[in-house]
């Protein structure tokens, strides 16, 4: 017993104490030797760190927004100037409509400026598109389909995602690269879906659709069902043909002619 309460004593000295272990810690664990200088500051009269980088902070996101309203005027510019050279400017289809308006006389066909795509000099041509990837695009287009069905007329609709001829030939009429809706009557370009739908609201568009052969039909088309084009039966819609080469004795695919760039015809009935 004596032997082991000798060696408890011994054992325990070993053991630092609670003060020499905060010494110890102090010492090893000084601030201005181990680490970083600290945020913060409390020094008189000087402003902490943290404060500076909020500082830094709100500067940076005032240049980046400065950075971004100089873009998007720029854009904004840009695209005015690209549609200020493009058909029917929007001033001159204001000052039609205020002009109208003061006098009460409904704008007639030859007001518009005329543009006549292929085959529109005695037809309405609405050129629109079918994809849905940008929204207001999609429903424009499906707000000037409802306008002309809405009189039962028969139009000639050509939609250009279907077919990269319509695109090229609305962009050379136009002379840019516009975005559908966009309307002719009888060899004259209307516009977009704004000026459509505000022709609509004053009550002249009808007038302007006098004399367009009407739809008595109602009934979709049995051939495409409307959509204007049918899948090739040439090539099954792959665009590739399976030929025979003769002066090399092997077998290869090539392009279809007789079909478009997505493998579709126009509808024999429809076209």
């Amino acid at each position: 017993m004596k032997e082991k309460i000798g060696m408890n004593p011994r054992k325990l000295k070993l053991i630092p104490t609670i003060s020499n272990l905060n010494q110890s810690l102090v010492l090893q664990l000084n601030p201005s030797d181990v680490f970083f200088n600290s945020i913060y500051v409390d020094h008189k009269g000087i402003i902490n760190n943290m404060a500076e980088l909020e500082d830094n902070d709100d500067d940076d996101k005032h240049f980046q927004k400065e950075e971004m309203d100089l873009k998007e005027k720029m854009m904004i510019n840009k695209d005015k100037a690209a549609l200020s050279t493009i058909g029917f400017k929007e001033t001159d289809f204001e000052e039609l409509l205020e002009t109208n308006m003061e006098l009460n006389m409904v704008p007639s066909i030859s007001d518009f400026e005329e543009l006549c795509p292929p085959g529109g000099s005695n037809s309405i041509i609405l050129y629109t598109t079918s994809l849905t990837g940008i929204r207001k695009t999609f429903q424009d287009c499906n707000t000037v389909h409802f306008l002309l069905r809405s009189f039962k007329i028969i139009y000639q609709e050509r939609d250009v995602s279907l077919h990269l001829e319509y695109r090229e030939e609305l962009w050379k009429i136009l002379g840019g690269k516009v975005i559908p809706p966009k309307l002719f009557i009888k060899g004259r370009y209307i516009g977009g879906a704004d000026e459509v739908v505000k022709l609509h609201e004053m009550g002249w568009l009808e007038k302007l659709l006098e004399g367009a052969p009407i739809n008595n039909t109602g009934c979709p088309c049995i051939c495409c069902s409307n959509m204007r084009f049918i899948i090739c039966s040439n090539c099954c819609g792959s665009c590739k043909v399976f030929t025979t080469n003769e002066d090399k004795n092997d077998e290869c695919f090539i392009k279809c002619s007789e079909c478009n760039e997505n493998g579709l015809v126009k509808c024999p009935i429809c076209n």
